[in-house]
């Protein structure tokens, strides 16, 4: 599997792609190949023809979650892959309208529209794009130490309900020696989602992980996962998005990170 890092909060000195509090990946596994979320802007297709990469040949268009840094590029996507009509997998959450703070942070696009311009498939449970890649589907919350919390609301036809992202997802690798993991936000919880990982795809080892860990502060939630992650002897660690500094720098102490920008190209076996 080869991943190409579309879009980051970082990127890298000497390397003159954009940037933006988002994420966007590129993934090629097997012949196939996906959009992993899609920025905040169209930035990311701006970073990905710089590439050399051609986004309307993706076999499908992938939600780690609802917010609009992560689907805001939807509406740019829509006229670039207008004679396309992809496959678009996500949690059937993602697409649900949210706000914070009266402000709307959801997926910019009604579901009415997607259906016209995409081949919508939305599902709870664990979905394979390959023989080795999966769609996890919705994560369950098992430690206590990552106790989901609301960031907003769910604009539902029942009227709003506290959002507790439960649509937060990520993708799985079956790699030869282990399990390699490609996340959003992890608003599940990265220790939530290893656990899971290891389930639905029947390892036991983490080879790599990359994507945000949505850990900011050095409270106990962030320093038990430190401890769960460093048990797990990971080897190639990219935290990234939305993980603050002292966050990847209290990681490092424990166990070594990488640094991850756009442009950034991970193989992965």
């Amino acid at each position: 599997m080869r991943v190409t890092v579309l879009m980051d909060n970082h990127t890298d000195i000497d390397v003159y792609y954009l940037g933006e509090p988002a994420v966007s990946y590129w993934i090629e596994a097997e012949g196939k190949s996906f959009l992993f979320d899609v920025g905040y802007s169209d930035a990311f297709l701006k970073n990905a023809k710089d590439m050399s990469i051609d986004v309307t040949k993706a076999d499908g268009v992938i939600f780690s979650h609802g917010h609009n840094d992560h689907t805001g590029g939807l509406v740019s996507l829509m006229d670039f892959c207008r004679d396309v009509k992809p496959q678009m997998i996500c949690h059937p959450h993602a697409l649900i309208p949210r706000s914070l703070d009266g402000l709307a942070i959801g997926n910019p696009v009604d579901k009415k529209t997607l259906q016209q311009n995409f081949t919508l498939f939305e599902t709870k449970e664990p979905f394979w794009l390959t023989d080795r890649l999966v769609f996890l589907g919705e994560i369950p919350r098992e430690f206590a130490f990552e106790k989901p919390y609301p960031i907003g609301s769910l604009e539902t036809k029942d009227g709003d309900k506290p959002d507790l992202i439960l649509d937060d997802t990520a993708l799985a690798y079956c790699g030869e020696e282990g399990i390699y993991i490609i996340t959003g936000c992890s608003h599940a919880g990265i220790c939530n989602i290893i656990s899971y990982a290891k389930k639905i795809l029947g390892k036991d080892k983490i080879l790599g992980i990359l994507g945000g860990f949505h850990l900011f502060d050095l409270d106990e939630r962030t320093q038990e996962t430190i401890t769960y992650i460093a048990n797990e002897q990971i080897r190639s660690l990219y935290p990234c998005h939305c993980t603050s500094f002292q966050v990847r720098a209290s990681f490092n102490n424990r166990c070594p990170v990488n640094e991850v920008g756009v442009g950034l190209q991970l193989s992965w076996e």
